[in-house]
């Protein structure tokens, strides 16, 4: 293991919970809500979209059958819909692979009701690259930033795009969650370590692959619900705690919106 690779795991591990706040956690508080990943009907053209929309095009171009497109973690599928719209798609056929039942059913419904045909793949990566198969198209958005051992998930990722495809990576500048470290040192007294950042990604990929992504940078709107109920949760605090949180918000940073997209070929 190289030190870009090294780095990034001693960082992601360093930002693990106590076993003893866990514990005590009224709820499980990585556990995502569905609703909240279902795809718009009009997605957002970032710089994302529009990558993976180029790879499918070219795919679709140099083939009879459309393009292939896999989502790795896909959640409710906003990264491969996004891809397959407007009409007419280059985008024939979608397979989703995820952790949770519930995000691979939101997948499975839009997908019906958006009559594109669709496989759904449950397991985690790289664990389910065998049954998830060779696609013209990999994208793989937010994610990274829960993988600890990165190396072995960049190479399933890299191995899963067909030779004249390509993979489309969104994720943010650091953890998603690091705007909430100065709470968990009010309320746990628990000072959280710096996170592994897009760089390091970068880095992992040219060390132990030897490939140098496309990187784009930019403004994305908030997606996700951040009311002191949630944040409550995710701070593994009860909801007795939630009027405390809310006050706590108002002397915090809000959470970066800027993204990072890398796109590469194997």
């Amino acid at each position: 293991m190289g030190d870009a690779a090294r780095r990034w795991r001693e960082r992601q591990s360093a930002r693990g919970l106590p076993e003893h706040i866990l514990r005590a956690a009224p709820a499980d508080p990585w556990t995502h809500d569905p609703a909240d990943f279902a795809p718009p009907v009009t997605p957002a053209d970032t710089p994302s979209r529009t990558a993976a929309r180029a790879l499918a095009e070219r795919a679709a171009a140099w083939g009879c059958g459309g393009a292939s497109l896999l989502d790795v973690g896909c959640g409710g599928g906003d990264a491969a819909f996004a891809a397959a719209w407007p009409e007419p798609s280059p985008v024939a056929r979608i397979v989703g692979v995820d952790r949770q039942a519930d995000m691979l059913a939101v997948f499975a419904a839009t997908a019906r009701e958006r009559g594109i045909p669709h496989t759904t793949v449950p397991g985690t990566w790289p664990e389910a690259a065998a049954d998830a198969g060779r696609h013209d198209v990999v994208v793989c958005h937010h994610v990274l930033h829960n993988v600890v051992d990165l190396p072995p998930f960049l190479r399933a990722l890299t191995a899963a795009a067909r030779p004249a495809g390509g993979v489309v990576v969104e994720m943010l500048p650091e953890h998603p969650m690091a705007w909430l470290d100065p709470l968990w040192a009010r309320f746990h007294d628990l000072h959280r370590p710096a996170s592994a950042t897009a760089d390091d990604a970068v880095a992992v990929l040219r060390e132990e692959l030897g490939i140098t992504p496309e990187v784009h940078r930019w403004e994305r709107a908030p997606r996700l619900p951040h009311g002191p109920a949630w944040v409550a949760r995710r701070l593994c605090l009860s909801d007795d705690r939630v009027p405390e949180v809310e006050a706590a918000l108002a002397g915090i940073p809000p959470r970066r919106t800027d993204a990072v997209t890398l796109v590469w070929s194997p």
